[in-house]
């Protein structure tokens, strides 16, 4: 996105760089098997969603059969760890303790979204 300022408002506003509807074509590809392959995995499983509803068929099936952990995010849009750090990395930290995933060396763990924004796992 890059910043310009409207001429009628004299505001800053955000356009895009890149024409996105030109790749509209692709986005049904891009996803195509995703939950297959994720319900396909033979490790604990946990899904980070936005809200219950941007579910598919398949992935609420196995939900109610206990085949994986859903964790829903309240007052997010698409990019949950932008929105969200705090509970993103909270949510990590319960999962690695739950299945006791050990920590290779001693330092202490933090998540750096893309703004730069540094989270602290404790």
């Amino acid at each position: 996105m890059v910043a310009k300022e409207d001429p009628k408002t004299g505001q800053t506003v955000y356009v895009w760089r890149t024409d996105l509807l030109a790749s509209k074509e692709y986005w049904t590809e891009w996803f195509t098997g995703l939950t297959t392959c994720f319900l396909d995995l033979r490790i604990p499983k946990q899904l980070l969603l936005a809200g219950n509803d941007r579910m598919d068929k398949d992935l609420t099936i196995a939900h109610m059969q206990g085949k994986f952990k859903m964790v829903v995010c309240d007052n997010v849009g698409h990019v949950i760890q932008e929105d969200r750090p705090e509970l993103v990395a909270e949510v990590f930290m319960n999962y690695i303790n739950k299945f006791r995933i050990p920590a290779k060396h001693a330092a202490q763990m933090v998540i750096t979204s893309v703004s730069g924004k540094t989270i602290v796992i404790n």
